[in-house]
């Protein structure tokens, strides 16, 4: 089997689509998406030297995309995201689709920041243990580990009110600036955070068909904002599924708010909202090493886990 690989274009779309979701019958991660979504991911990525394909036949065999970050602080963790269809695996694509996508993010990365150490990562579901077996074998290394949690949504949730002195209120585009500040802050210290530009927080949030403004909200206090939670929904997952799944995208707290029940507070409301807003269910991600005790929150809340994802990275030398 004679392989050609070549960077991919938004015609491929669709191809990379039924590629990915025939991946997904197989590998069971909970990630479902259509192909908006990944129109919306090719719209974020650098095309045409942030991706690749591996065609046989005329078949795509396999692809991969490139996820740089705008403002990287200390190191670019430049994420690798791709798939190689189930019909072809156990041949070797998989691992050289991984080398040939670091070669990329080598140059992708001296173009944008080239006075900083680069970091390849890769996100891999726990259970995935060929996936595991692949990048563990080319020196990636686990470094954190995000649990996915989901809850039901009914009338058994717990009602937790904002705390004294604070007001929860929907989310509005007239606030999305002061939104995007607070949020920066907020995860200044979370490990792998880095501060999103204009351009990322457009393209996340107020700029993305995900995006669900009427079941977000802030919290304020003394008019000004302190707390958020931002959420998402994605069709496709009520399409294949028949569960309609509010996705908790952000959820934050300003440091010299914590501890007083604002992040419950703002979260059972986003939840009873979405309850009455006819959603079936709530899906959040969390990194297991949060020290400001968010799994404990979102658990307090009626979450439960669901399923573990790996943030895997190897440091790449880009020294020529």
């Amino acid at each position: 089997m004679e392989l050609v690989w070549r960077p991919l274009t938004t015609a491929d779309i669709p191809e990379v689509a039924a590629l990915y979701n025939a991946a997904e019958a197989v590998d069971d991660t909970g990630e479902l998406l259509s192909e908006e979504d990944f129109a919306e991911s090719f719209g974020r990525t650098d095309l045409p030297v942030g991706s690749l394909g591996a065609v046989a036949d005329s078949q795509l065999v396999a692809y991969g995309l490139l996820a740089p970050r705008d403002q990287p602080v200390g190191a670019h963790r430049l994420r690798l995201d791709g798939l190689v269809h189930p019909a072809f695996r156990r041949r070797g694509i998989g691992r050289l689709l991984l080398l040939k996508l670091a070669a990329l993010a080598r140059e992708l990365h001296s173009a944008r920041h080239p006075d900083l150490p680069l970091v390849v990562t890769t996100m891999v579901e726990s259970r995935c243990s060929g996936h595991v077996a692949l990048v563990e074998g080319l020196g990636f290394t686990a470094d954190r580990h995000f649990h996915e949690l989901e809850v039901a949504l009914g009338e058994s949730l717990a009602q937790v009110p904002p705390p004294a002195g604070y007001e929860v209120v929907p989310f509005s585009a007239a606030r999305s600036e002061e939104v995007r500040q607070v949020c920066n802050a907020a995860f200044a210290r979370h490990w792998g955070s880095t501060d999103r530009s204009p351009q990322e927080w457009a393209a996340s949030f107020t700029d993305s068909a995900r995006f669900v403004p009427e079941s977000s909200f802030l919290a304020l206090h003394e008019g000004a904002v302190v707390g958020f939670v931002l959420a998402r929904h994605y069709p496709v997952v009520e399409e294949m599924t028949g569960v309609r799944e509010l996705w908790i995208g952000d959820v934050g707290t300003l440091e010299e708010h914590r501890g007083r029940g604002v992040a419950s507070g703002l979260l059972s409301w986003t939840l009873a909202q979405g309850a009455a807003a006819g959603f079936h269910r709530a899906g959040i991600s969390v990194d297991s090493a949060n020290s400001d005790g968010a799994l404990g929150v979102y658990e307090r809340a009626g979450f439960g886990v669901v399923r573990t994802w790996v943030d895997y990275g190897v440091p790449v030398d880009c020294r020529r």
